[in-house]
């Protein structure tokens, strides 16, 4: 950039804009004075000044386009960990209901292996808060079974 004056004059003139609107300046606001600025300094002055209304109009759409797609990539950071706080929330929520139901069939009898990892692999919370339900309301495992028609996989 230091061997192309161009090059460094427009990177003076983007800078300068950028400090005027990053404060409480409007944007046009902001790229007016940079123009005039960099005229006044010799910056990029004389297409400045044959170009000015062209140069301010372009400007002014150049960076509110980069300040939206900016704010555009905050809204979907934001949704994302939105949402992955809601799943998260909802994991817990089935593995919540998963223990109480595991510990309510434990007191009914033994439990089989392949019935607590199928519990505890369900991620639907309503799934398995209505396990919960038939797990208190039943007296047995096998009437557990019975009430979901839960089944062993057939390999075991």
């Amino acid at each position: 950039m230091e061997r192309c004056r161009t090059l460094r004059e427009y990177s003076e003139f983007v800078a300068r804009i950028r400090k005027y609107a990053a404060g409480e300046t409007a944007i046009g606001e902001a790229v007016d004075r940079a123009v005039t600025e960099c005229i006044e300094e010799g910056i990029l002055a004389d297409f400045l000044s044959g170009q000015r209304a062209e140069v301010i109009a372009m400007s002014i759409f150049e960076y509110n386009e980069e300040e939206e797609m900016r704010k555009l990539r905050e809204g979907e950071h934001q949704i994302g960990q939105e949402e992955g706080e809601i799943k998260g929330e909802i994991k817990g929520r089935a593995k919540g209901f998963a223990e109480s139901c595991l510990f309510t069939l434990e007191s009914h009898g033994t439990v089989p292996e392949w019935l607590k990892r199928r519990i505890r692999e369900e991620t639907a919370p309503e799934a398995v808060e209505a396990w919960m339900q038939a797990a208190v309301t039943t007296g047995s495992v096998e009437a557990f079974l019975e009430k979901t028609g839960l089944k062993a996989p057939e390999n075991e």
